[in-house]
């Protein structure tokens, strides 16, 4: 049976560290593995998690969330499942290039609004997605994982800019937390309505 109310407990967390998360390159959809430092990064947050209660884990099925989420799982001993919805969002021309690039080609203003999560409904870079498009796709995955299997909580492996939007998405008009990787924030959704539950996104740690 889902958790109090009928609601799903949501554990949602970000990849460990890339090298081009270290060098400041944007990654978007680009399948950039888990550097060292990304891997004990994991190994932290998945002893952090134990004795949570998280059932399943769900992960996008880029590799370094898909990392991530399979060392997570292993310490608590639960399923995994990958759905392409949980995906960084698609930066169109954007990806690949340094953050500072980026700003330099398409303004800082465009960054600063991209990245503010509450700001970014309808902005997207050329060729890539919208805020409100990633949003969608990421609270339809979780929807269909609900529905799959009757849980109380789940582990959610994936991006820092889908967890910013989800962030945004519970919590609307707050300003968006901080997501360093392997960052953990808790979040709840209401698998009968397909939605997130209003309130306030609590990082964790």
């Amino acid at each position: 049976m889902t958790g109090t109310g009928g609601v799903v407990e949501l554990f949602v967390f970000r990849h460990g560290e890339t090298d081009w998360n270290r060098e400041g390159r944007c990654q978007g959809q680009l399948d950039i593995p888990l550097n060292d430092t990304g891997r004990r990064q994991a190994e932290a947050l998945a002893a952090e998690l134990v004795g949570s209660g998280i059932e399943a884990i769900l992960c996008s099925d880029l590799t370094r969330a898909a990392a991530t989420g399979r060392v997570v799982a292993a310490a608590l001993g639960v399923p995994i499942a990958f759905d392409p919805g949980l995906r960084e969002a698609h930066l169109g021309a954007a990806q690949g290039l340094l953050f500072r690039e980026i700003a330099e080609r398409y303004g800082p203003d465009l960054v600063d609004h991209w990245q503010g999560a509450a700001s970014d409904a309808d902005l997207s870079f050329p060729g890539g997605e919208s805020g409100a498009e990633v949003t969608a796709r990421a609270v339809a995955a979780i929807g269909r994982f609900c529905r799959q299997a009757p849980l109380s909580r789940i582990g959610i492996s994936t991006h820092g800019g889908v967890m910013r939007r989800l962030a945004s998405e519970s919590a609307p008009g707050r300003p968006p937390v901080p997501i360093p990787n392997a960052g953990l924030v808790r979040l709840a959704f209401d698998p009968v309505a397909g939605r997130l539950t209003p309130g306030l996104a609590v990082p964790v740690g």
